[in-house]
């Protein structure tokens, strides 16, 4: 995505590829594969609706994880659910939410 906006991409490509990794070791141990996936692809997904820029997305997607992730978990315990589907379900809204906003935008 980067390299196609015109991005240089070589120290871009080895940090996000470290903390993919770093994030994807930890967070396996601790809630799982479906919810680890969740984390990283949907906020990610929800960005590239409404950003066109590789920055924007970056910083868009990293927000709006903690912010999903937060979410989750405070309904989850107002609500008594299980958090990790809490937190995959606040990440579908907000990426439906996102689609929403890209269509209006353009």
């Amino acid at each position: 995505f980067a390299s196609a906006t015109g991005t240089p991409t070589g120290v871009y490509d080895l940090v996000v590829a470290v903390v993919t990794a770093v994030v994807i070791v930890l967070a396996m141990n601790l809630v799982g594969s479906l919810l680890t996936s969740a984390l990283i692809v949907f906020p990610t997904l929800s960005a590239m609706r409404v950003f066109k820029s590789y920055r924007g997305v970056v910083l868009c997607a990293s927000t709006l994880s903690v912010a999903c992730a937060a979410l989750g978990i405070v309904v989850s315990i107002l609500a008594s659910t299980p958090v990790g589907a809490t937190i995959v379900t606040a990440n579908a809204i907000a990426y439906l939410a996102f689609g929403l906003i890209g269509r209006a935008v353009r």
